[in-house]
Formats: structure tokens, sequence, C-alpha cells
């Protein structure tokens, strides 16, 4: 399992991923963060993470983190996509997200 020269083992570009912010039924706020990833190999599991907040804040940003978590034991050497979706609690100032890590900004569509 080689990682490239950013030191990633996944690929990740601005166009594979989607925010969708929509209300519960008691009125809050969330965003559901969705993509799909290139992994060189079978078995990645990715995760979004809340990113630590910026020194100078952006209200109008939610900064995340693209995690990896490596399959364990022998997997085929092949290009594989891989989803990562989850849903974070936003406030209504929120208009993008910011995978910090990957240096992906993503507009959130409205409810």
């Amino acid at each position: 399992m080689s990682k490239s020269e950013n030191g990633f083992a996944c690929k990740a570009h601005d166009g594979d991923f989607t925010a969708t912010a929509y209300r519960t039924s008691k009125g809050e706020r969330r965003v559901t963060v969705e993509g799909t990833c290139a992994c060189n190999t079978e078995g990645f599991e990715l995760t979004l993470e809340l990113a630590s907040p910026p020194i100078r804040p952006v209200p109008e940003e939610l900064h995340l983190n693209l995690v990896e978590h490596a399959p364990h034991g022998k997997v085929a050497q092949v290009i594989t996509p891989t989803p990562v979706k989850q849903d974070f609690p936003i406030d209504d100032e929120k208009e993008r997200v910011l995978i910090r890590n990957r240096n992906i900004t993503v507009p959130i569509e409205k409810e």
C-alpha cells in the first residue's frame, strides 16, 4: 500500500463531494457531506471529522478533515472507489464546507 506524493492513499478532489443542508423535525440545521475517493487498494474506510477551529474564525465555513483508515491484511492493489458520508450540526451562517487537510471547498446546498 503506497501513499501518493501528498502522503494520502486516497485521491480526493472538489468535484468528488457534495454538502446538503436540511432541518430536523426539531428545527436543528444539519449538513450531510458525502463523496467518493479513489483509494489505491481495496478495504479502505473513510471518515470525516471536525477539524480544530482555525486561528481566525470563519463563521461561514464548517472545517473538517478526511481521515483514511487503512485495511488490515492482504488486499488487492487496485484503484477502488471508496464512499464517505457523514452528518454534522451547523448553524444558519454556514455556507460551505472546507475539508482542510485536502484543501477542498464544497458549497452547502440549501435545504
